[in-house]
C-alpha cells in the first residue's frame, strides 16, 4: 500500500461539519490577507505532505506511525460527535477521548507547532549570546568542544564570539522537535481540558459558528491586556472555545455555566470573532459572508503567539 503522506491537521471529520447544506459538499473558506472567497471539500483543505512524517533513530522517514495514531483517536471521537449532536451523555471513556481530541487540536495545528520552533531558536540564540558575553569562558567552551570533538570550528574563536554576540542570525528547531512537544503538549492538556466544566452552545438560523486553522481558543474575560503576562489553560477565569460543527459550539470553563445556551445573534458572532482571532491563516465557513471576510481581513495578524522573555515562554493574549 502507498504510504500516507497528505498529512490533514484538521481532520476532514470534523470539516464535514462546517459544509455548506445549500452548496454541498464544499465548505468557504477565507484567507487572512487574501480578501478572495474560495470554495473546496474537506479533502483538500487544512492538510500538508508529511506534516507528521518524522525521522527514526534507524534513519528511516516514518509518515505514518502519527497519522495513524491521529486516525484512531479521530474514529473514536467521530461517534462520540454524533452523540454531542444528538444531545446525549458522554460517559468517563468518551469524555477523556474528546478532551484529548481538544488537546491535540490545539497542538496539532501549525501555529502551535511554529510557535514551539520559533520558540526553541529564540531561546538558543539568546543563549549563545549569554555563552558570548564572557570571553573567557567562550574560549574555553570552544578549546573543549574541539578536544572533545576533533573537530575543528574553521574560523578564529573571537571571530566567532563577536558573530554570536552581534545575534544577526537566527535558529529554527525542525519540525520534528516541534512533533514530539505536540504529542507530549496533548498527554498533559488533556486533563485540564476534562476536568472542566462543559458546555454546548447553540448557533441560531441567521448565524452559523465558523471554525478555522486553529479552531481551539481561550480566553479569559479578567485578563488584563497590559499585563506582562498572557493567558493559560490554568487561568481561573479561562474559556475555552471550540466550534463542534456549524450548529454547535464546546464551551470549557472551571465554573458553572450561567446563562441560555441558544445564543442570540450578538453571541455567535462573538463566538467566531474569537475563533477568527486565532486562525493562523485560514477560516472556515458554512455561509458565504462578506461581513465574515471583513473581520477575517480585519485580525489578519491576530494568531495567538508566543514569546521568550527573561522569565521563559509565555502566550500572548489577544
Amino acid at each position: 500500500m502507498a504510504k500516507k503522506k497528505r498529512h490533514h491537521y484538521i481532520p476532514r471529520f470534523y470539516l464535514d461539519g462546517f459544509v455548506d447544506p445549500h452548496n454541498k459538499p464544499y465548505i468557504w473558506v477565507y484567507e487572512k490577507g487574501n480578501p478572495k472567497i474560495v470554495k473546496a471539500t474537506a479533502k483538500n483543505i487544512a492538510v500538508q505532505k508529511d506534516y507528521y512524517s518524522f525521522t527514526t533513530p534507524e534513519g528511516d522517514r516514518d509518515s505514518e506511525t502519527f497519522e495513524n495514531l491521529l486516525a484512531e483517536i479521530e474514529g473514536r471521537v467521530s461517534r462520540i460527535f454524533r452523540k454531542i449532536r444528538n444531545q446525549e451523555n458522554l460517559n468517563h471513556e468518551e469524555r477523556w477521548f474528546f478532551s484529548l481530541f481538544l488537546a491535540f487540536s490545539m497542538a496539532r495545528v501549525p501555529n502551535f507547532r511554529e510557535n514551539l520552533e520559533e520558540m526553541l531558536g529564540e531561546t538558543m540564540k539568546k543563549i549563545n549570546m549569554i555563552l558570548a558575553s564572557d570571553p573567557r569562558n567562550f574560549e574555553a567552551m570552544i578549546e573543549s568542544f574541539q578536544r572533545k570533538t576533533g573537530k575543528e570550528i574553521g574560523m578564529p574563536v573571537e571571530e566567532l564570539r563577536k558573530f554570536m554576540l552581534e545575534g544577526e542570525y537566527n535558529f529554527r528547531a525542525t519540525p520534528q522537535f516541534s512533533l514530539g512537544m505536540a504529542a507530549i503538549m496533548a498527554r498533559n492538556s488533556t486533563p485540564i481540558f476534562f476536568e472542566m466544566k462543559w458546555t454546548f452552545l447553540e448557533a441560531t438560523g441567521d448565524y452559523k459558528f465558523v471554525t478555522s486553522d486553529n479552531p481551539l481558543s481561550y480566553f479569559d474575560p479578567m485578563h488584563d491586556p497590559k499585563s506582562f503576562f498572557g493567558v493559560g489553560l490554568l487561568n481561573e477565569n479561562v474559556e475555552v472555545t471550540f466550534p463542534i460543527s456549524k450548529d454547535l459550539m464546546f464551551l470549557g470553563i472551571r465554573k458553572n455555566f450561567e446563562g441560555d445556551k441558544r445564543l442570540s445573534n450578538k453571541s455567535v458572532k462573538e463566538m467566531n470573532r474569537r475563533t477568527v482571532i486565532s486562525a493562523l491563516r485560514f477560516v472556515f465557513a458554512s455561509q458565504y459572508s462578506d461581513g465574515l471576510n471583513r473581520l477575517v481581513q480585519k485580525y489578519r495578524d491576530s494568531a495567538p503567539r508566543k514569546r521568550v522573555d527573561s522569565v521563559g515562554p509565555y502566550i500572548v493574549a489577544h
